[in-house]
């Protein structure tokens, strides 16, 4: 029986692109640019993960950048481009715009993403205060810092919530970094962030659906145990 082919670029693939994207954004004086996503959980890991996608965060982005992005990356080896796009999602009274190249990695898909803001159009300056640079791959990459990272991938927006693969995932990065990690640090961001019924809400469906629970969750949500196993 043939096995299921693996649409996720490998992390020798992304690197090279994140090479390119970081570099070239910063030559052209993008000065507020974040790595995002799994990739931000990635820096602070010992083996890279697999990724489907490279997401970065930057309010000073337009899309005469990303079409000067697609240009220098389709000069990469064994890299296709085919479109960029421009989508803007609104929020009630806030809205996020997201830029996105889609190329071709060896023929398998990935996309280069970069948002304009955070958690349904919340500003990237409620990072400010827990982002880093940290120095890895041949670069210095502005972050977010593990607490905020955690604190993100807890806070997905439903009814998606955090699904099995990204728990998995989660999971793996907190035992990676349970000696650095600063657990009142996250719930204070989610309380600073408001997203503390978000994130206990994805908890909750988490555990219902998957029977999974995130490692130290209960120093991040108070009595979580019982909302998760309702007392009888």
């Amino acid at each position: 029986m043939d096995r299921p082919k693996e649409i996720r670029a490998a992390p020798r693939e992304w690197l090279t692109l994140l090479q390119v994207t970081y570099r070239f954004l910063r030559e052209q004086r993008i000065g507020d640019l974040l790595l995002y996503g799994s990739q931000s959980m990635s820096l602070y890991m010992r083996n890279p993960l697999r990724s489907k996608d490279l997401d970065l965060l930057s309010g000073q982005v337009g899309m005469r950048h990303m079409e000067a992005l697609a240009d220098k990356l389709s000069q990469v080896r064994d890299v296709e481009c085919r479109t960029t796009t421009v989508q803007t999602k609104r929020f009630d009274d806030r809205k996020m715009t997201t830029y996105s190249i889609e190329l071709r990695i060896g023929r398998k898909p990935f996309f280069i993403e970069l948002f304009d803001s955070i958690l349904d159009g919340r500003p990237l300056s409620i990072l400010q205060p827990y982002v880093e640079p940290v120095s890895r791959w041949g670069l210095e990459i502005w972050s977010p810092g593990r607490e905020a990272t955690v604190a993100l991938r807890l806070a997905f927006r439903q009814p998606e919530g955090i699904t099995r693969l990204n728990a998995i995932r989660l999971n793996r990065f907190i035992h990676e970094n349970l000696r650095s990690l600063d657990f009142n640090l996250i719930a204070l961001i989610l309380k600073e962030w408001n997203v503390e019924e978000w994130v206990e809400r994805n908890l909750i469906e988490l555990y219902r659906r998957n029977r999974i629970r995130i490692v130290n969750d209960r120093k991040i949500v108070d009595d979580i145990d019982g909302k998760i196993k309702p007392r009888t």
